[in-house]
């Protein structure tokens, strides 16, 4: 008996030591530093001039105004622009050359299923300060895409 109750102690006492503090359970996740200011809207003069996905997540998608503004949208709903072959749609509930906060984005591999995703938020994006990074600090920034 007095061996069981050792070593149930001894195993107790072992899990204790194994606990971690709240402070060392904070992820140390750095902001994307190629997320720029949040914005209104985005208003395009004839259609979007193209898009793209980021990191592969599903959350998200980058929108290109022209061939320097881009934007990065972010999704809430049934939609993944990761499976988007060659088209997305929008449906704006305001001006329809603008998009804003709330509006719905469609991709075509969703488009006959009626499902589509609400914009939560829009930001300025900056791809480039990615290369910027990996100019100034190679081997920190390849351990970072290495993690992803």
């Amino acid at each position: 008996m007095k061996t069981i109750l050792s070593a149930t102690l001894v195993s107790a006492v072992l899990l204790m030591g194994c606990q971690t503090s709240p402070e060392t359970q904070k992820n140390d996740v750095k902001p994307d530093i190629r997320i720029g200011e949040e914005v209104n809207q985005i208003c395009f003069t004839r259609s979007i001039n193209g898009w793209g996905t980021v990191d592969k997540r599903n959350d998200v998608i980058v929108l290109n105004k022209n061939v320097k503004d881009k934007y990065i949208l972010s999704l809430a709903g049934i939609c993944d622009p990761q499976w988007a072959m060659s088209r997305i749609g929008t449906v704006s509930r305001g001006n329809s050359s603008c998009l804003s906060r709330g509006d719905k984005i469609i991709t075509d591999n969703n488009m006959n299923q009626n499902t589509s995703c609400t914009i939560m938020k829009i930001n300025e994006w900056h791809p480039e300060k990615l290369v910027e990074e990996l100019v100034e600090k190679p081997t920190e920034a390849v351990m970072k895409t290495e993690e992803n």
